[in-house]
């Protein structure tokens, strides 16, 4: 199901990508040196380059890209056959051309029809230049340390701290100049938030010790420009957005959340940022290790995906999300977990909700399954460990729940290896239990406190055993 769903989503994502105005675009490449030579036009796009478009130069080294479709603005590639890039350019203009010479692909350019392309080569032959110059400034530097000539170090530290911000400045008046170019807005999404110091009361103490924080979390997006759809094919977009809900977040389902509707929110006005911001995020964390994660899924599919916020999605593919989400709804960490009546092996039923513990665990296992045979026999170490002698009721019960399909092998099984928990199984799937609780492989251990809440999930018995130590320590706090 998972792997489906998410293949369907890149397929969509794609479709979404060369869906575009039918004008077409018309980019004539030349580099001479080559003759006869297949090259690719690829794209930036989140996090990685995708082809578009290939083509053959001729003797002279022209080619040209074409299609019935205008491309997406953004910052794209030229790359020989074996993948080696050759050259960034910007496509905002549909139809161009760049000449240019093996020799030097940057010095040599030419270029007709792109006022962004003519600003955004400049820019790049001037960062050629200052590249080299920086290199030699830290090799002469690296050099005056290890001789420790403090005098030649200050002057190199003073070269160098004066390159760069003539390079910041050379960035200023591009954006200056050239407010709506793709390069100003790159340059604008690359610029640090300068957070204030925090409020301080009379006696000089800070009011807020979260107030930075805050200010930084709040203010972290504002040098982007959501409406233009085309900063999210640039290298800059992904890493800023990463940050934000990797980092700047706490990787707790509720701040992940609330992140991430913060986000979207901002990421409205540009179909092309918001359609890659809610692909990513729900990608995510439905494919994360991490337990819990699943709630953020859950809300992406109900509060997105469900009420159509999604308008690429079509209708066979909101039905599997909206199912694979119900799948996961009733076994979300924090939910009071379903109630299973299950017959043991005598036939005789017993309730999950009946079962007194400090803590139950429900485990899904095969008598076929090499894992299951793995812990089993950890479990029932943990279980004789954790539950103290002579007490009149368990703190640590098992509710264990058969998946073998042969109730004569699982049978079997536990004559064979006898535990003191309560082992069932469900026939005639009276209780829907592998729907309830997200079941398509085994093991599957959720554990449960006292009122029976789900408090952990898909752990083996070795985290298991560390969870509830630390679980007992914050609870006593």
């Amino acid at each position: 199901m998972k792997k489906l769903l998410l293949s369907c989503l890149v397929y969509l994502m794609a479709i979404g990508i060369a869906s575009a105005k039918d004008e077409g675009y018309h980019i004539t490449v030349t580099i001479k040196g080559y003759s006869n030579k297949k090259f690719f036009m690829g794209y930036y796009f989140g996090d990685k380059q995708y082809l578009r478009d290939s083509a053959y130069c001729d003797k002279g080294g022209k080619m040209i890209f074409k299609g019935p479709k205008e491309l997406e603005g953004g910052v794209y590639l030229i790359a020989s056959v074996e993948k080696n890039l050759m050259f960034d350019f910007v496509v905002t203009e549909q139809v161009f051309s760049l000449e240019t010479d093996s020799a030097d692909l940057i010095k040599s350019m030419k270029i007709k029809g792109s006022p962004e392309n003519e600003v955004f080569f400049s820019y790049t032959r001037y960062t050629a230049v200052m590249g080299k110059e920086a290199m030699k400034i830290e090799e002469e530097l690296k050099l005056a340390k290890e001789n420790n000539d403090t005098s030649q170090t200050r002057i190199l530290t003073e070269r160098y701290r004066k390159l760069t911000g003539d390079l910041m400045d050379y960035r200023k008046s591009i954006q200056t100049q050239y407010p709506s170019m793709l390069i100003s807005k790159i340059f604008k999404m690359m610029v640090e938030i300068e957070v204030p110091p925090a409020p301080k009361n009379d006696k000089g103490e800070i009011i807020d010790s979260n107030f930075q924080y805050m200010y930084y979390y709040h203010h972290y997006f504002d040098n982007f420009d959501w409406p233009d759809s085309r900063i999210v094919r640039t290298p800059v977009f992904h890493q800023k957005m990463e940050y934000f809900m990797l980092k700047l977040t706490p990787q707790i389902p509720d701040s992940i959340i609330k992140s991430a509707d913060y986000l979207l929110k901002l990421a409205e006005p540009g179909k092309e940022n918001f359609k890659y911001c809610l692909f990513w995020i729900t990608n995510h964390y439905e494919t994360s290790n991490y337990m819990g994660m699943d709630k953020v899924f859950v809300h992406m599919v109900d509060e997105y995906y469900a009420k159509k916020k999604a308008f690429w999605i079509d209708e066979t593919l909101l039905l599997k999300m909206k199912d694979a989400a119900d799948m996961q709804r009733s076994g979300l960490l924090g939910n009071k977990a379903p109630n299973l009546n299950m017959m043991d092996t005598n036939n005789i039923y017993h309730s999950l909700y009946n079962i007194k513990a400090n803590y139950t665990l429900v485990i899904f296992w095969d008598a076929n399954c090499g894992k299951c045979k793995e812990e089993l026999p950890k479990l029932k170490t943990l279980y004789e460990e954790i539950n103290p002698k002579g007490a009149k009721s368990l703190y640590f019960d098992v509710y264990g729940v058969s998946l073998t399909p042969d109730s004569k092998e699982w049978q079997k099984y536990l004559r064979e290896h006898p535990y003191k928990w309560l082992n069932l199984y469900d026939p005639n799937n009276e209780t829907n239990f592998r729907r309830l609780y997200n079941i398509s492989s085994s093991p599957v251990l959720y554990l449960l406190d006292k009122n029976k809440k789900i408090i952990a999930k898909r752990l083996n018995v070795e985290q298991l055993r560390e969870f509830i130590k630390e679980y007992e320590k914050l609870h006593a706090e």
